[in-house]
């Protein structure tokens, strides 16, 4: 297990590529002449790279929530990724945190949040939820649960998004705006109360 650390260099880096307007959706790191050397997108900018690992290593972020911050930031508006970039050092906080199972609890949080749908495809969401939130209270998940449950989902999944694939296209882009502040915050949540 790697807990927070540095969080005080985090903060004024996230600052300082703030200030030098850095932070920049679609390219990973890209070397300039302004105050921190380039710019780049989310993992890029605590990274100088398109590798997240250094940020696990420096700061005690885990890659996994770097990639779901990543996804969550490419989509939001430019002001909403900012924000969500400035607002990540806040919500790590201190030093000695353990973000291992954030995204467990983000994954589950998830699907929570899917649109209503049929008993039986409830009846296949259910236990993967159940199994993320084992995960996420750092207790086991049975393999053989977590494969059946991965299985019945797999199954599941095809013919769910063939019965959701005309919906989502009429509604996507209405929500999509809306998803990803969701995403961000729950995120960010998730994070301040490790």
């Amino acid at each position: 297990m790697t807990l927070t650390k540095n969080t005080e260099i985090l903060r004024a880096e996230v600052a300082a590529h703030i200030k030098a307007d850095a932070l920049v959706r679609g390219s990973y790191w890209r070397p300039n002449m302004n105050a921190v050397g380039g710019q780049g997108c989310f993992i890029s900018c605590l990274t100088h790279s398109s590798d997240p690992t250094p940020a696990f290593e420096r700061f005690g972020l885990p890659v996994a929530v770097l990639r779901i911050a990543e996804n969550i930031f490419e989509a939001l508006p430019v002001a909403e990724g900012r924000a969500f970039f400035a607002a990540l050092p806040d919500a790590v906080g201190r030093d000695g945190k353990d973000l291992s199972r954030v995204h467990w609890g983000f994954l589950a949080a998830e699907l929570r949040a899917l649109p209503q749908t049929t008993d039986a495809a409830q009846a296949v969401i259910d236990p993967v939820i159940d199994g993320m939130d084992l995960l996420f209270s750092g207790q086991q998940w049975p393999d053989a649960d977590a494969r059946a449950a991965a299985y019945a989902a797999y199954a599941a999944s095809a013919a769910r998004a063939a019965a959701y694939a005309a919906d989502a296209a009429a509604s996507a882009a209405a929500h999509a705006a809306d998803t990803r502040l969701r995403q961000r915050d729950t995120l960010l949540a998730l994070i301040a109360a490790a």
